[in-house]
């Protein structure tokens, strides 16, 4: 059985891991979005307003308030592919 001591550590232990893994999963996760030209949006095979792409939770096309399509991907998304 283990002691009291060795409990607490290895509570506190899981406790940080499963910290330290949700905070790079939270940051891995969070949405990066760009701008796309007006150039590149007259190229796209498919029109932009009927492709419906997605990217784990989120739409990779997005229209904004302001008039612009985006692209948003999460970071973990852009950091491995483009």
């Amino acid at each position: 059985m283990l002691s009291m001591k060795k409990r607490k550590f290895a509570k506190t232990f899981i406790f940080l891991a499963l910290l330290l893994i949700g905070g790079v999963f939270g940051y891995g996760m969070r949405p990066q979005c760009s701008p796309i030209a007006d150039e590149a949006l007259a190229h796209f095979g498919v029109p932009i307003e009927e492709r419906q792409d997605r990217d784990f939770y989120m739409k990779v096309f997005q229209h904004r308030a302001d008039g612009h399509w985006y692209q948003c991907k999460t970071a973990l998304s852009r950091k491995f592919f483009f």
